[in-house]
């Protein structure tokens, strides 16, 4: 299937909410009050269809939310070497991190070497808190 890529006004408004938020990922409705915020006017369908085209370009990622129930995406990155990696995501403030280290493979091995199962982790994530979510919470109690 070829993949077209146009380059749209819209298109270009969503990327740019998605380059100014590396560290963390965006739904849909994120993406709209950042837009909103920066006096860019765009409907809702519009950034659901771009972002399903751009995951389908491979230029962003899908994660599920903790719940299932949303999506959030984030622009993807040249910060990590290769794809199978996990994610950690925090599930206070959404900020994604590309565990892509070299204890991954080691996992990976023991996985199919001890449980006989193939493990693909590019999409897989683990939800918890991030320190910086985690002192947060430690300071209002």
């Amino acid at each position: 299937m070829r993949v077209s890529r146009y380059k749209t006004k819209n298109r270009e408004y969503i990327l740019d909410a998605l380059s100014n938020n590396l560290n963390t990922t965006l739904s849909a409705d994120n993406i709209l009050d950042y837009l909103k915020s920066n006096n860019k006017e765009i409907n809702i369908t519009t950034i659901y269809r771009n972002l399903e085209k751009l995951a389908n370009e491979n230029l962003v990622l899908k994660f599920p939310s903790a719940d299932g129930n949303k999506t959030f995406y984030q622009l993807k990155g040249h910060d990590f070497t290769h794809e199978d990696h996990l994610h950690l995501q925090c599930t206070n403030c959404g900020k994604v991190i590309h565990l892509d280290c070299d204890f991954m493979q080691s996992f990976v091995d023991h996985v199919k070497d001890d449980h006989q199962f193939d493990l693909t982790c590019c999409n897989s994530i683990l939800f918890g808190l991030c320190d910086k979510c985690k002192k947060k919470n430690i300071n209002k109690k």
